[in-house]
């Protein structure tokens, strides 16, 4: 009996010890992938946080002064600085509604097996794999005025006499951005919706049948309060997503024309990198990165409750 303890004893010891060796290792191991990510990611926050603070023009470098909450104070009172974040709310509210839509039919009518599902829903992925820069060029040349491919359909069809200057024209530049970043995000909420649908089982939707609600009944009344959840939250990332999106609409009309495609990150963006105020940039991007912070608590807080 002695000799069994000492064996666990010894046995459980050198396992504490390889755990606790383990665990060094570990440590050592992940250090340089530490260092190496806050190289990356926390070194250019700290640096544009600190930036924003000082008069920061490359074009007068000589006047490198701290000026406390001054950039930030000069952006709120600049007309184009609220005329941005304007543009970037029609830019975020319209890339959700409409992806959510886009993303939720499909999910509904994939959600039924029938033959060939598992093809469509590869094929339905395919906007959300492809590059962000290929799918941008790809819609630049969709929507040119001469040879773009939707122009040449509508003008086959009859539907147009004359080319319509999609990226060109100020009041349908928006829009074609929109539509262009819904093509690549409804995958998103398509996967999501499906996930959800799939947790629903086949008894409830035969007990709405048997009880006589239409497709529109059993929708609103069963399937409905079962995604509200995931659609929550789904609505909430992809809308931190499509506000801090910036290679779209940088690649289709650069926040042209006449600045109404140019939203807050566009704008921090042309100040540090066009005008050459770095000060000024990166105040507004910091801005633009508290309103994102507050979104992304209040979707913390949504994704608590919705695993408890």
């Amino acid at each position: 009996m002695n000799g069994e303890h000492g064996l666990r004893t010894k046995a459980s010891s050198s396992r504490r010890g390889f755990g606790f060796h383990d665990q060094r290792t570990a440590y050592r191991l992940i250090f340089p992938t530490l260092i190496v990510i806050a190289a990356v990611n926390f070194y250019p926050l700290f640096k544009g946080i600190k930036e924003s603070f000082y008069s920061y023009s490359f074009i007068r470098p000589w006047e490198y002064a701290f000026i406390g909450f001054g950039n930030y104070i000069r952006a709120f009172q600049n007309h184009e600085f609220w005329s941005s974040l304007w543009i970037s709310i029609l830019w975020t509210i319209g890339g959700v509604i409409l992806s959510y839509v886009l993303g939720l039919i499909p999910a509904v009518l994939l959600d039924k097996p029938f033959r060939g599902r598992g093809i469509y829903r590869t094929i339905l992925m395919i906007p959300w794999i492809v590059p962000p820069v290929v799918s941008s060029m790809t819609w630049r040349w969709m929507f040119s005025d001469l040879d773009g491919y939707i122009n040449v359909t509508l003008s086959s069809l009859g539907l147009i006499s004359e080319p319509i200057y999609w990226l060109s024209d100020t009041r349908l530049a928006l829009l074609a951005c929109i539509i262009a970043n819904v093509w690549r995000t409804y995958p998103f909420f398509m996967v999501n919706m499906l996930s959800a649908l799939s947790g629903i089982p086949d008894e409830v939707y035969e007990a709405a049948s048997v009880d006589g609600a239409s497709k529109w009944q059993t929708f609103w009344y069963v399937t409905f309060p079962v995604i509200l959840p995931v659609t929550v939250v789904s609505t909430l990332l992809q809308s931190i997503w499509i506000f801090n999106n910036f290679d779209i609409i940088y690649a289709l009309t650069g926040g042209g024309p006449a600045e109404r495609t140019t939203t807050l990150i566009i704008r921090a963006y042309r100040e540090a990198f066009y005008y050459l105020e770095f000060g000024q940039g990166a105040a507004i991007a910091v801005i633009s990165m508290v309103m994102m912070l507050i979104l992304g608590m209040y979707y913390l807080r949504l994704q608590a409750r919705t695993e408890m």
